[in-house]
């Protein structure tokens, strides 16, 4: 038996700039109603799959992304920080089909910061609002942060917006500056 080669597009129109990669199982109709997108739509603007009707899994399609999806942004520090301080957010579609942002840092304690006990990630998209919650630490001394916001299908992201860590507390919800920022311009496949 013969395998087919997955077809991956060399270049993803604007307004599809996100990437799925066929599942088994899948079909046009039911990547577009994922995506939340016409059919024809879709099948335009994937035009290295000749026969709509046929996808393999492996196949790789254009989606509707204003950015391209997955891409990665490396967090630029604001204030000097502690050797060692660094972060990055990871763009891509969650397990739903919506569009996600997971965020990885290695911080400090939050008190280096002032009367702070943890860390929160957001993402502002301009026009729409600012999304965020708190990150989990992992088990090791020092942590690794770590955090993902999946995003609902009226609140897509843009080139303009932001990602953000800034340490809190956890008690009174107060914020403190931004430690480490990125745009989704930077974003990085």
């Amino acid at each position: 038996m013969s395998r087919q080669i997955p077809r991956v597009p060399t270049s993803c129109p604007p307004g599809f700039l996100g990437r799925y990669t066929v599942q088994p199982g899948d079909t046009m109709f039911k990547i577009a109603q994922m995506f939340r997108t016409r059919l024809e739509a879709l099948t335009v603007n994937n035009p290295h799959i000749t026969n709509p009707n046929i996808i393999f899994p492996g196949d790789v399609l254009c989606v509707p992304a204003q950015v391209p999806i997955p891409c990665c942004i490396l967090l630029q520090a604001q204030p000097p920080l502690p050797f060692g301080t660094g972060g990055v957010a990871f763009v891509h579609f969650s397990f739903l089909g919506t569009q996600a942002v997971s965020f990885l840092a290695n911080l400090p304690a939050p008190s280096t910061f002032g009367t702070f006990n943890g860390y929160v990630g957001e993402v502002n998209i301009p026009n729409v609002g600012t999304f965020g919650n708190v990150m989990f630490p992992t088990p090791e001394n020092p942590p690794t942060y770590a955090l993902t916001l999946d995003f609902p299908t009226a609140a897509q992201l843009t080139p303009e917006s932001t990602v953000v860590i800034r340490p809190t507390n956890l008690q009174t919800s107060a914020s403190g500056s931004i430690i480490l920022q990125g745009r989704l311009t930077d974003c990085k496949r």
